[in-house]
């Protein structure tokens, strides 16, 4: 009983305070325990959770990557323009497509990492550069204009079902569980949490920082360019703006499940809660009733509600943490 106490303890407030929000919309919404809502909101979280995965590593650093929607987009119509104009439903092009998205996400996060990595430009002037070069090339490649209409194939590896559950389901499970095996089993994953504890006192111990911080880009940028791939997959459609607004919602998906802004703790695990907890109120919303306009309004509100509560905790731990002890 005790030990469960301990690690009740340990669960984040904003994990609570998200489950209270579900408790509440399961009463004024019969429907939203259903078995197939449940279903879609696991569906609908998934790319979320591919692109939440590299934000988490990078957030665990103790930086971000806003260039992740951008990316993201630039990846899918960059991949949707090769598929439209090979014209070929073969497997092989199919595979190309996808390469091609993560080859320009890993691009992408290349140049995140060369200038903040290596030069140690600021990650916010940097990514925010980077996303609106992104939105801009996605703009430039079509003229602004939607590709659509892919083959049945293609649309399959999103939306076809196993198990019962849609494809795109399971291949957000095997993204996390390769995240989650490299950030808890490997060095590389202990050097992340090392450089978000202490930057300085990582370098000072041998490990590699600009090295460690320019793979994480790269890491995030591809798991983007992924992303983006199969959103295509999804909704049978290249847009330019079709990754807008994930680079805020992996954030707050990040911070619900427990990492902290400042780096250092927390991980993937929490960031699949997170993910699955604002999909499930974005559901739940629209279940009450809301219109598209006010869920955005709500859901702006409990992002921002989420980096305010996330930075008054961490000035009283750097307070607790500074407070000197006289016996």
């Amino acid at each position: 009983m005790n030990k469960l106490i301990v690690v009740l303890k340990k669960v984040p407030g904003l994990i609570w305070g998200s489950f209270l929000a579900l408790v509440v919309f399961a009463i004024l919404a019969p429907k939203f325990l259903n078995p197939l809502n449940l279903i879609n909101i696991l569906n609908n979280s998934s790319v979320l959770l591919i692109i939440a995965s590299g934000m988490t590593i990078a957030i665990l650093s103790g930086q971000l990557d806003i260039s992740v929607g951008g990316i993201a987009t630039l990846a899918a119509m960059t991949a949707g323009l090769y598929l439209h104009n090979v014209g070929d439903t073969s497997a092989i092009n199919i595979i190309l497509a996808f390469v091609i998205g993560i080859l320009v996400g890993m691009a992408v996060g290349s140049l995140n990492g060369l200038l903040i990595g290596v030069y140690q430009y600021n990650y916010w002037l940097v990514t925010f550069s980077t996303m609106s070069i992104s939105y801009g090339l996605s703009q430039v490649l079509t003229n602004g204009n939607i590709i659509s209409g892919y083959s049945k194939m293609f649309r399959n590896i999103a939306n076809h079902r196993f198990l019962g559950m849609p494809q795109l389901v399971w291949i957000a499970l095997a993204v996390v569980i390769v995240i989650i095996f490299i950030t808890y089993r490997t060095k590389f994953g202990m050097h992340i949490y090392a450089i978000g504890d202490s930057e300085q006192c990582a370098a000072q111990s041998g490990i590699n920082v600009k090295r460690i911080r320019f793979s994480i880009f790269v890491i995030a940028g591809g798991l983007a360019g992924l992303g983006g791939v199969l959103l295509v997959s999804r909704t049978n459609s290249a847009s330019p703006i079709i990754g807008f607004g994930y680079e805020f919602d992996a954030i707050a998906a990040v911070i619900i499940g427990g990492t902290p802004f400042s780096g250092g703790s927390g991980g993937v695990i929490g960031t699949i809660v997170g993910t699955v907890m604002l999909y499930a109120i974005k559901a739940g919303l629209q279940l009450v009733g809301f219109s598209v306009y006010v869920q955005q309004v709500f859901i702006g509100i409990f992002i921002l509600s989420i980096i305010v509560v996330d930075v008054i905790n961490q000035n009283r731990k750097k307070e607790k943490g500074s407070r000197r002890v006289y016996k």
